[in-house]
């Protein structure tokens, strides 16, 4: 029998399967339309008199159920519409738990959100051995919480820590683990699940007791933490601290997650079910839910498109090369090793070759830390880096990554000496942060292979990486870095041509306002604050000591010397460096002083800094209220992300936002600054700009694109491809 999206077929020993293959999809997902077909499917199942087992299964290599159709979840425009939705799917997997035999999922595969929830409707669950079988719920990280039973029978099944542990973090576990911690009853291998289904199946139909129900057995701290009033005191109280530290109370849906799980635990009935459903339809229509469903479909996006089209499909990099040895070489070099790239460091010293060693062999014993690798995978990969101080080993490689200083002169060098010494086919990237590469291909004989590949720091953390097409760079050039990137388990946004390129030209004003603020006289804690409770991982001063004061300031000049007087740099910048000698974290003094994870605000240096730079400015003090802060820190970010845009730096609004996101902590939930652009409304982001242009000169004055868009009343969501 067959409807659509799903096939049933009865054998002569009363085994039925139904098969999910979503047709025309490359994945399975619940739609309303498909949710209405399984319902109609298992009403045939119900009343049918011979099955006596009941198989769930897809016909997707490598994916069981990918969760509900996001799309319908975009289109949730207020609290009614989403309790309807949320009751009926709550509906379905009751008649799919109610069914009068056993019911078996088979996931090899993917088994996510509503696919889970599914899964968990059913009496087993037995799981494959592929990396590609992951089981989560992770719908906080979609500003929402599971809505069709989710929150009701994974703390029953697992119990209070482990059950919110998964729907609080939305992270996804593999099938060993599924089957260590209980979610899943069996470990199959993935090469032979047919025969482990069969193995299954046949012990059921030998032993019908099987067949019941049997209750949780946690350990004796499990049954504590679960079973007592002051254990669940205890789980509920540890588990807000840690969404506390997290989150920040920016994020609504864990915080309602949590309490729809305290609310219900250990109640039985339709209670629980109503609960759910009613949290869900408050969190689904606002605008956090709305900004993070955006950036799913522009992380999607980004996976297929990184900004060029990716019609081209190059020959794969197979070995490389990184010029310099230092934190970020020596990082780089620990990517391209851990995804098997053999990779040669050059520095000019063997000491630095040590360094580069180092960097990447710390990196590794973080993995086996917090045990994601053991010993012996370490010394496998640490064996794919090599170092040297010459060019021996660069006629075989595919790729070379330039990552020395950040000095034009330098680089030019460096870049004029590799390619005598590599194969004609190799491609030249730059690890630049702020150099044109126009400026940078100066010299070369081949320009066309020459392309931006900007690692943020740390390597092993930041997900970005801008790949920057210059005005000479070759496609294929380009779409070989794209591979690599992804290939490494990064997102490459593909950027053009500019002094900064996207991420660092719209940075730089950020920071440099935050220090025009405090050299008017606002402290650096207050303005670190007060942009830290706009949603930002670290105030602009705490960040300054993250990247590097000399770092910074090295940027900020180049800016200040492609875009003139409107990123003119904040003399206390330069005071902090030249007269201060402060460096930040990597010396352990800067705007702050450092001590292991301890950070206290170095008021004297910065405080007699700013004063000597006010009198030499005749600088009036005054401190601003918390919207001046935001206004003078976010505004410019705005601004000059227009100007991005409008000089096609980046193709779309969605990647330009990902990558302010992905590169620089902008706050999700808020949807990256044209977004929050759209929200507060391009009339009042403009008339503030001309407010504080009138105040402070043309570094505020808006662009003509954000004028013309005001004129006409448009909105950068609304003039994209969003989805």
């Amino acid at each position: 029998m067959k409807r659509d999206a799903f096939e049933l077929e009865v054998d002569d020993r009363g085994v039925a399967r139904l098969v999910f293959d979503l047709p025309g999809e490359k994945v399975n997902k619940f739609s309303h339309p498909v949710m209405k077909q399984f319902l109609d499917m298992l009403d045939v199942v119900s009343k049918h008199p011979d099955i006596k087992v009941l198989l769930l299964e897809s016909s997707k290599p490598g994916i069981f159920i990918a969760g509900a159709d996001i799309g319908e979840l975009a289109k949730i425009k207020d609290e009614k519409d989403g309790e309807t939705k949320a009751r009926f799917g709550q509906a379905v997997f009751e008649r799919l738990e109610e069914l009068p035999f056993p019911t078996v999922a088979v996931i090899d595969g993917a088994c996510v959100g509503g696919g889970l929830e599914c899964a968990l409707a059913c009496r087993f669950r037995l799981v494959s051995d592929s990396p590609k079988t992951k089981l989560g719920l992770p719908e906080v990280s979609l500003g929402i919480i599971p809505g069709w039973g989710g929150t009701q029978r994974l703390p029953r099944l697992l119990g209070l820590p482990r059950a919110l542990d998964l729907i609080l973090s939305g992270r996804s576990v593999n099938g060993k683990k599924a089957v260590k911690m209980g979610l899943a009853h069996r470990l199959l291998a993935h090469e032979f699940v047919e025969e482990g289904v069969q193995a299954f199946v046949q012990e059921l139909l030998l032993n019908p007791s099987m067949a019941r129900r049997s209750k949780r057995k946690g350990g004796l701290a499990d049954r504590f933490l679960s079973g007592t009033p002051l254990g669940r005191w205890l789980v509920y109280r540890k588990a807000r601290q840690n969404l506390e530290r997290r989150t920040k109370g920016k994020y609504p849906a864990p915080e309602a997650a949590l309490e729809v799980v305290k609310k219900t635990y250990g109640r039985k009935g339709a209670a629980g079910f109503a609960c759910e459903a009613k949290e869900f339809s408050k969190l689904c229509a606002t605008h956090v839910s709305k900004n993070l469903v955006q950036l799913f479909y522009t992380n999607e996006s980004l996976k297929k498109d990184a900004g060029i089209g990716d019609t081209l499909h190059p020959a794969p990099i197979r070995s490389a090369a990184v010029l310099g040895a230092g934190v970020m070489g020596g990082g780089i070099a620990w990517l391209l090793s851990s995804k098997d790239i053999p990779v040669r460091m050059k520095d000019i010293k063997w000491d630095a070759i040590a360094a580069g060693f180092a960097e990447a062999n710390s990196y590794y014993g973080q993995l086996v830390k917090r045990r994601k690798m053991r010993q012996r995978e370490v010394n496998l990969k640490m064996h794919r880096i090599s170092g040297t101080v010459d060019y021996t080993g660069f006629r075989n490689v595919d790729l070379v990554i330039e990552a020395v200083v950040e000095d034009l002169e330098v680089k030019r060098k460096v870049l004029r000496d590799v390619e005598k010494r590599i194969p004609a086919n190799a491609v030249i990237a730059t690890n630049t942060s702020s150099l044109s590469l126009v400026d940078l291909g100066e010299g070369l004989v081949h320009p066309e292979r020459l392309v931006g590949m900007h690692f943020f720091n740390p390597v092993n953390r930041m997900p970005l990486v801008e790949v920057i097409a210059g005005p000479r760079s070759s496609q294929e050039a380009v779409a070989k870095v794209i591979d690599l990137t992804r290939r490494l388990g990064k997102t490459p946004i593909v950027v053009n041509n500019c002094s900064g390129f996207l991420v660092n030209r719209i940075l730089i004003p950020y920071l440099n306002e935050s220090a025009y603020m405090l050299q008017e006289g606002t402290s650096m804690e207050r303005i670190d604050k007060v942009l830290e409770d706009f949603g930002l991982p670290m105030g602009p001063f705490a960040l300054a000591d993250e990247v590097g004061i000399d770092v910074g300031l090295k940027v900020a000049l180049i800016l200040e010397k492609a875009y003139g007087k409107r990123m003119r740099v904040a003399d206390i910048m330069k005071a902090v460096y030249e007269e201060g000698h402060l460096l930040g974290k990597k010396d352990g003094k800067g705007f702050y002083l450092h001590k292991g994870k301890e950070r206290i605000p170095n008021e004297k240096a910065i405080g007699d800094l700013a004063r000597a730079v006010q009198e030499r400015l005749h600088v009036d003090h005054h401190d601003l209220d918390t919207d001046e802060i935001v206004d003078r820190a976010l505004l410019c970010m705005v601004n000059e992300a227009a100007r991005c845009l409008e000089e096609d730096i980046v193709h779309t609004p969605e990647y330009l936002d990902m990558a302010m996101i992905m590169g620089t902590g902008f706050p999700p939930f808020r949807g990256g600054p044209l977004r929050y652009a759209d929200e507060r409304g391009l009339s009042d982001i403009c008339r503030s700009l001309e407010a504080l242009q009138k105040k402070f000169g043309e570094r505020y004055e808006p662009s003509g694109l954000l004028l013309e868009m005001e004129r006409t009343g448009r909105r950068f969501y609304e003039t994209s491809s969003s989805h």
